[in-house]
């Protein structure tokens, strides 16, 4: 693990120089992003056709591209546009792209205006676009799948999962202007990472990087150049047959556990076609923690940059576009509220660093926060605004995610490896189901399940209340409880307390008491509550307050320790499991999956 104490910022924004008409130029590597000779044409010269596109994909499966350089992403667009036309329809492509320096949306729309016949690609991709933040992004295009991952070209490189990449599109600036995108440690780490027969596809013909390719194993060739540039350069991968691991999965995956974990591993399946078995003695979510009646959809932000830190941003990210195309989103924004002068000055250094841009994180003032929310408080300290955090509605939420499961309305209490498969079985021991895949999400339930049943996890209960109220805030607001707007009134939530055991769900008054007095301090005035309704649940934590999320045994997977985040975490975290298991590019770094959870830290 990484242990440099290095601020969590944004990353680098480009100098951009857009003085030549519809061809940007880098003033920072004196270089421009596509040829003044036409870029489109240079994409489909350079790179379509130096990799032998589309032939080389026709028949796939699968295919696998990775870019050094995405820039304005033009290639990207050109690319998937030969894809729509070309590939068998139920394919599926994976774009891999680095960029250390990436674009925000404004700057794309305005180069990528300049190809009005790639227009219906552009706005999909600027609508998703995660703006300038650090790590890795997972982008969803139909069966097309774009994987951001904004950092240096070397660590990204490094940190990597996935299968081996079938062609390349090399497109740094010139190396005699950027040689760090063609160092001889970044041209090895293309073969080590290229599939059997891999191509290659770039504008430079420099003699570093002829030797440097040749030295990782490629066969390289030099071809006519396009526009100005005489030559442009061809490669293909020559060394000994890499042995690839089998991800066919013969039977429908199981899961076990109804709540949001289990719900965004079945979403990530179904959106590739393959409908999983759900098993859960209550699917309307009665006593899980995912049961709330209404769920924040917020950030975690750290001051130092850690793996951890850039996978927080990363899945609050994606989970924010989720749910806004398949959930069901009550109110958009929110704010959290500084408790103290220390915890301002905090939020003062999080906003001066800007680890999300301005359009999704803005320092505001108290009054500005009052404005906000159309609400009195009563701290002196200013607050985080969010403009695109969520509340979801967690029943209908999840419901649309599993709506294409097979569900099974009982309870799992044991799971037993029967030679490839896993069973599992309930308290008669009469199977369920059976898989060789099966995932573990079952919250608050975990250590019923014999046989998973020393993981290293923690208990939280807490309890939320609503009610009708003539003091309820315009936007949700965090201060170490929550308020916010439901129904015909106000939810304030949530108490917090370790217990020992998953099942201390019973409402207490005294919790109530407790939420209702924690607003009140806020507002500085008393909030009756009436027709008030309250609801306990557990949350299934960590030490280190940090999720679990890995294989534990070949073909058993465990996602647990979410904490109160997990409407945040699970997507992404879903995600990269189902991706895991079907050999597919992973959307976290290597790092991060080590820290989530390894067989040998289980």
């Amino acid at each position: 693990m990484n242990k440099a104490q290095n601020p969590l910022t944004g990353t680098p924004a480009p100098a951009l120089d857009w003085s030549r008409d519809g061809t940007p130029a880098s003033t920072s590597f004196d270089d421009i992003y596509f040829s003044v000779d036409g870029g489109l044409e240079e994409t489909e010269n350079v790179f379509l056709k130096g990799n032998d596109l589309p032939n080389r994909w026709l028949g796939c499966e699968t295919f696998c591209i990775g870019e050094l350089g995405f820039g304005s992403g033009l290639n990207f667009l050109a690319c998937w546009n030969l894809w729509q036309d070309t590939a068998r329809p139920d394919a599926r492509l994976h774009f891999i792209s680095i960029e250390a320096y990436p674009w925000s949306a404004d700057d794309l729309r305005k180069a990528l205006n300049h190809f009005p016949e790639l227009a219906d690609y552009a706005e999909p991709l600027i609508n998703q676009w995660p703006g300038q933040v650090k790590g890795m992004h997972r982008l969803h295009f139909g069966k097309v799948n774009l994987t951001l991952i904004h950092m240096d070209v070397e660590r990204a490189l490094a940190q990597y999962q996935g299968p081996d990449i079938d062609a390349w599109f090399l497109d740094g600036f010139s190396p005699a202007k950027n040689p760090d995108m063609w160092s001889p440690a970044v041209l090895e780490a293309l073969g080590k990472l290229s599939a059997d027969s891999a191509t290659i596809g770039t504008f430079t013909v420099a003699g570093d990087v002829r030797r440097g390719l040749q030295k990782a194993g490629f066969a390289v060739e030099r071809k006519p150049g396009f526009g100005r540039k005489r030559h442009r350069l061809e490669a293909r991968y020559i060394k000994t047959a890499k042995e690839k691991p089998d991800h066919v999965i013969d039977s429908a995956p199981i899961i076990i556990g109804a709540g949001i974990a289990g719900a965004s591993i079945a979403h990530a399946f179904s959106r590739r076609g393959i409908n999983p078995v759900l098993i859960d003695p209550a699917p309307d979510l009665s006593n899980a923690a995912s049961g709330n009646p209404a769920a924040l959809v917020m950030p975690r932000l750290d001051l130092q940059d850690r793996p951890e830190s850039r996978f927080f941003l990363n899945a609050y990210l994606y989970a924010v576009q989720l749910y806004e195309k398949d959930g069901d989103t009550l109110q958009t924004g929110a704010v959290h509220l500084a408790k103290s002068s220390d915890e301002q000055n905090r939020f003062e250094k999080i906003a001066a660093q800007a680890a999300l841009p301005a359009s999704d994180m803005q320092l505001i003032s108290k009054e500005e926060v009052e404005q906000y929310l159309n609400l009195t408080i009563t701290p002196p300290y200013s607050g985080l605004k969010f403009p695109h955090a969520l509340t979801i509605d967690p029943l209908e939420t999840i419901t649309s995610f599993t709506a294409k499961c097979t569900k099974i309305c009982k309870k799992a209490t044991n799971i037993v490896r029967k030679g490839n498969d896993w069973t599992v079985l309930d308290d008669n021991e009469d199977e369920l189901a059976r898989s060789s895949v099966i995932f573990i999400t079952s919250g608050a339930d975990l250590k019923a399940i014999s046989g998973i049943n020393e993981l290293p996890v923690r208990f939280t209960r807490g309890q939320i209340v609503w009610g009708e109220s003539e003091v309820v805030p315009g936007q949700p607001i965090t201060y170490g409880g929550y308020a916010l707007k439901y129904a015909n009134g106000l939810m304030l939530g949530a108490t917090h307390e370790h217990v020992e055991c998953g099942q201390l769900t019973d409402v207490r008054t005294e919790d109530d008491d407790e939420n209702i007095k924690n607003f009140e301090a806020l507002t500085g005035q008393s909030v009756p509550l009436s027709q008030t309704k309250s609801r306990a649940a557990v949350r299934v934590t960590t030490k280190d307050t940090l999720p679990i999320s890995t294989e534990i045994e070949p073909g058993l997977f465990v996602m647990t320790g979410l904490g109160s985040r997990g409407f945040m975490m699970a997507p992404l975290l879903g995600e990269a499991l189902v991706c895991e298991v079907l050999g597919e590019p992973l959307p976290i770094t290597r790092l991060t999956k080590m820290r989530f959870g390894t067989r040998e830290k289980i």
